[in-house]
């Protein structure tokens, strides 16, 4: 069986995908796409009996599409496109949507962490006093204002589920992870060790309500526990989002580790300790003696006593496996 002539089509459907045909070959023909843009192959389709294909375009840019061509006799031949010259969607029609400044309702505990919540990824204004007690003065570097204050500006409330405020355009909040409103909404925009940080620095303003919310919110999202009581190092991370995790509330975790999915951290009366540039393989339960830093523990571990720095463990009870720590680099980030 020769290799027939043959030609090579593009056609733009859907006003981004790019559908390269082969007309003319036999059904046992063999085809390999290669996608170009701007003269650099940026994906590669291997070999099979396909005689068309769909790319899905991304960026603007002059397109073709290369075509390898096989039959059972082992022949070859190399078939290229027409260039395409790919404009992508028009955006300059879209309306642009002005982002919301809010006002909290308050002046009390409550009130200073739902705005150090939403400021993260809002605008905060001020804070509202109903009372007209406060007025005037700061609060969590915010001004304190009346409801007088923000009549006629383009300004909503974030206020407690059950305030009446119907003159006001209002976005109201409860304290239950399991409910969706407005606090509920920023807080499914982190990652796990994001909240534990955020839920850290509530309890180090002694906002101790909104740390335990924070906490609540990690476990109902994650199924993980990881509390604001427990000293976590910058560079230490989660893998899968902390799926599962549970860290003991006064353990101490070093720098730059890495904490793997379904990981135990605890301990028999005495606090657990972990070093500096940790790996915590999945499944690991550490209950036991402090661990150094540049360990490598390997999945389902049991570490009941204290490890040295510098090795790798595994086993039930853990054990040291080796000690040949450039092997593991990949594993153990040092800053």
């Amino acid at each position: 069986m020769k290799l027939s002539t043959t030609d090579v089509t593009i056609e733009l459907k859907n006003f981004y995908q790019l559908l390269v045909t082969c007309h003319g070959q036999h059904k046992h023909t063999k085809m390999s796409y290669y996608l170009i843009k701007d003269q650099e192959v940026i994906e590669k389709i291997p070999y099979s009996r396909n005689h068309s294909h769909t790319f899905n375009l991304h960026e603007r840019g002059r397109y073709r599409v290369k075509v390898f061509m096989r039959n059972k006799e082992g022949e070859q031949t190399v078939k290229t496109s027409d260039d395409f010259r790919y404009r992508d969607f028009e955006t300059k029609d879209y309306p642009v949507y002005e982002q919301k400044i809010y006002s909290i309702v308050g002046v009390h505990r409550n009130a200073a962490f739902i705005k150090l919540l939403m400021e993260k990824h809002n605008q905060i204004r001020s804070f509202i006093d109903p009372t007209n007690q406060y007025c005037g003065q700061t609060f969590f570097d915010l001004p304190v204002e009346s409801l007088e204050n923000i009549k006629g500006q383009n300004v909503a409330l974030i206020a407690l589920e059950g305030l009446e405020l119907d003159d006001y355009p209002t976005e109201s909040y409860t304290l239950k992870v399991s409910e969706t409103n407005i606090l509920t909404n920023s807080l499914h925009r982190f990652l796990a060790m994001d909240l534990y940080k955020l839920s850290r620095t509530f309890y180090k303003n002694g906002l101790t309500k909104g740390a335990e919310y924070v906490k609540d919110f990690i476990r109902h999202k994650f199924n993980s526990y990881i509390p604001y009581t427990a000293e976590i190092g910058e560079g230490t991370k989660l893998g899968y989002g902390g799926i599962g995790v549970v860290i003991q509330k006064s353990a101490k975790i070093g720098r730059n580790c890495t904490i793997s999915q379904n990981v135990t951290i605890g301990s028999r009366g005495k606090q657990p300790v972990i070093g500096d540039n940790v790996y915590i393989a999945p499944g690991a339960i550490c209950i036991g003696g402090t661990i150094g830093d540049n360990v490598v523990v390997g999945a389902n571990a049991v570490v009941t006593k204290d490890i040295p720095s510098n090795c790798v463990v595994a086993g039930v009870p853990a054990q040291i496996i080796s000690t040949e720590m450039e092997k593991y680099e990949k594993y153990v980030k040092k800053e």
